[in-house]
């Protein structure tokens, strides 16, 4: 039988947050987890426990289930006297009937039993009638059933002109039974002999939740424009409170005031612009940090539109407050409880929620099916049905002793060794395993108590403990911790390890700001560009492979790549770098092609026995400082030849000027700049009669730049 996790978190804000990570790095390489906050516990399980809104576990509710033969379990309602429970379902239509047990059972409940399964694929809505016949509700169609309770027997009561049936509110002075409906949404009422009229229309695609008020009105939620009206017997009508949602789900009247759940979902996308600007709507749902609603008659499936909810209260002179919100998700029943805080069902990931009077809001149940759609309540304990898949839980105080915290998995992110585990509060008690799975399975350790520490090895908790954790190593652990009577605590937990070191590696070296030019795809010669000032210093620029994240420190050496030895270049001598990154300044280095080798060590992070190294050459590097030569000018008018050269850099670009007129650029002699050296043959333009100069200057690959220049007669 799976059991239900049963967990306390805070108020709104921690509902709509995400947890940052619990890893932290505690002296040299130890880390650890730590859990202080209801944030912090969230992601666990919790039996018979409950985290409060402080982040304290304290002993809490256990839930035993209780199987159907359903889908779903989408309405429920507790008799007159306060003995049974009801529950309708689908997607078969059937009714089921439970004991309402008080008290902390030991063994699961009794098994649900069918009481009748109807002509519809749906039973949407129940109520009791004083006499003690149970009212149905049912989708598709606008049936109402009669259900004795005794015998299972069941008689239509009633149709109305609609699609759907989503609520029904007996009024038993009046005798009759008020029915809110969809397609269209209406208000009916129905009486004893099965006569229908008409009482109110909303003018909306569905009323989805009612409630009878202590004036004899109808309070009516309605989908898809999301309004909260007040609906008087003869069919007047005046609108309480407009929401930018989608639907009004659930209505509920508290000691504190009136509480209304409200859903909100994506409309679907669409490239069409509004004409005009959209018109102001209702209130809308504050949020800290495809296919119909579940109201409109269908569950969400995987890939639903995404929703999000809230709980409004609303005071008796018109106030309106929210109290609680879903970032991603929907409300789909609220309930009362006996000392006035109001339960929340949510239909995504099984939960229900407390909103208690001081406007914090908890988690309270929290069941392996996703889905918890309908609350019925008999003091103290809380029956829950839940969808995909069906069942009813019933949620009751944990036994002293019986009540424990199962933390989440706890992720080295390497193999570990696991050292002590502290922790603040009283009477708890510890056991732990580990595995190298990410979810716990066969492959694990079992569960081992804590050591005991020595004398010796005892330090003073200040109202808590500590104790050695004896699993093996491993990259996960996960913690268990058993309160052991009614006013035990927990408040906060650290788990220390030592995971193994990682060697840190340098993946690549490059150089930064390259200036080297190129020829184009055709092999033509490059057009005129702006030259770029030569510059000696090499920009050295690594990327280093951290998996573990230590502080790193790096190490450089270079090298001739025709010689064997190393040099220092920087951080040997003196302070090693901390960053991955140095500036070299290559004048002093005679031209040629080095390689540098960077040394990465892990050492400031780690103590001695435990720092790795690695080494990283690099590819070969150019270091070229001194400018081409322009050889042999010869000018035999209008030709011009000569040559360039260069020892260690390609030739990239050829220019001239004539008498100090502008540069023009032109190709050496085979057409293609790409040579150490390049021969050249020029034709000159049109000049007057006399002497003229020339002056011929050529860049290399390293941006240096050599010229020279030539007097000349043209005849």
């Amino acid at each position: 039988m799976p059991r239900a996790r049963v967990t306390v978190v805070p108020a709104i804000s921690f509902l709509l947050v995400l947890s940052p990570s619990l890893l932290t790095r505690a002296d040299g390489a130890t880390r650890t987890f730590r859990q202080a906050s209801a944030k912090d516990f969230e992601e666990g399980e919790a039996e018979g426990t409950a985290i409060l809104p402080n982040g304290e576990i304290v002993p809490g509710l256990v839930t035993a289930r209780a199987a159907v033969d359903a889908a779903f379990v989408w309405c429920g309602v507790a008799s007159r006297d306060g003995s049974t429970a009801y529950f309708g379902t689908g997607d078969e239509g059937k009714i089921f009937s439970l004991p309402l047990k008080s008290g902390p059972p030991g063994s699961a409940p009794e098994a649900a039993r069918k009481l009748v399964t109807l002509d519809a694929a749906w039973v949407t809505a129940l109520a009791m009638r004083r006499d003690g016949a149970l009212l149905a509700g049912a989708t598709p169609g606008g049936k109402v059933y009669a259900v004795d309770v005794k015998t299972g027997a069941a008689r239509p009561l009633g149709v109305v002109e609609a699609g759907h049936v989503w609520a029904l509110v007996r009024d038993d002075k009046a005798g009759v039974t008020y029915v809110g409906t969809g397609s269209p949404g209406k208000i009916f009422a129905i009486d004893d002999k099965g006569r229908s009229r008409q009482v109110w229309d909303a003018h909306d695609k569905h009323v989805v939740s009612m409630m009878m008020d202590s004036d004899g009105s109808l309070l009516a939620g309605t989908s898809e424009s999301a309004i909260l009206y007040r609906v008087h017997p003869n069919g007047q009508a005046t609108a309480v409170q407009d929401f930018e949602a989608e639907e009004v789900r659930a209505i509920v009247r508290a000691p504190t005031g009136l509480f209304v759940a409200v859903n909100d979902f994506d409309k679907p996308a669409s490239g069409a612009m509004p004409a005009t600007p959209v018109a102001a709507k209702g209130t809308k749902i504050v949020l800290s940090t495809s296919g119909p609603p579940p109201s409109a008659g269908t569950l969400p499936r995987p890939g639903q539109r995404k929703s999000r909810a809230a709980v409004y209260r609303i005071e008796a002179d018109g106030r309106i407050e929210q109290v609680f919100a879903l970032a991603d998700g929907y409300l789909t029943s609220l309930q009362v409880t006996a000392d006035g805080a109001v339960l929340a069902a949510a239909g995504t990931d099984g939960h229900v929620y407390r909103l208690a009077t001081d406007r914090t809001a908890s988690l309270v149940i929290d069941m392996p099916e996703r889905q918890a759609l309908s609350l019925v309540r008999s003091g103290a304990d809380v029956w829950v049905g839940t969808g995909d898949a069906g069942g009813i839980y019933h949620a009751f105080a944990a036994v002293a002793g019986k009540g424990h915290y199962l933390s989440k998995v706890l992720d080295a992110e390497f193999q570990a060794r696991w050292g002590t585990l502290h922790w603040q509060g009283n009477d708890v008690t510890f056991e732990t395993r580990s595995g190298n799975t990410s979810k716990p399975d066969a492959g694990w350790n079992s569960w081992k108590s804590l050591a005991a520490r020595t004398s010796t090895e005892a330090v003073h908790e200040a109202g808590g403990g500590a104790g050695a954790i004896t699993s093996p190593d491993a990259r996960y652990v996960q913690y268990r911790a058993t309160l052991g009577s009614g006013g035990a605590r927990l408040r906060g937990v650290t788990t220390y390890f030592l995971p193994q070191n990682q060697r840190a590696r340098v993946t690549e070296l490059t150089l930064a700001d390259a200036t080297a030019s190129t020829g184009g795809a055709t092999g033509t010669t490059p057009p005129a560009a702006a030259h770029v000032p030569h510059s000696p210093i090499l920009k050295l620029r690594w990327k280093v492979d951290n998996a573990d994240g230590d502080d790193l420190i790096y190490r450089l050496h270079f090298r001739a790549q025709n010689e064997t030895i190393w040099r220092p270049l920087a951080g040997v001598i003196g302070e090693p770098l901390t960053k991955a990154e140095y500036d070299w300044n290559t004048e002093g280095v005679p031209d040629g092609l080095y390689v540098v080798h960077v040394m990465v060590s892990d050492e400031r992070a780690q103590p001695g026995e435990r720092a790795l190294t690695a080494g990283f050459d690099s590819v070969p590097l150019l270091v070229d400082n001194r400018k081409p030569v322009v050889r042999g000018l010869t000018a035999r008018y209008p030709t011009l030849d000569g040559r360039a050269e260069d020892d260690a850099s390609v030739i990239t670009q050829l220019e001239y000027a004539v008498d100090g007129g502008d540069w023009h650029l032109f190709s050496p002699a085979d057409g293609m700049a790409d040579e150490l050296s390049e021969p050249f043959s020029i034709r000159l333009p049109t000049l007057s009669r006399g002497a003229h100069a020339i002056v011929v200057r050529a860049t290399d690959s390293a941006d240096n730049v050599g010229a020279a220049s030539l007097v000349f007669q043209a005849p």
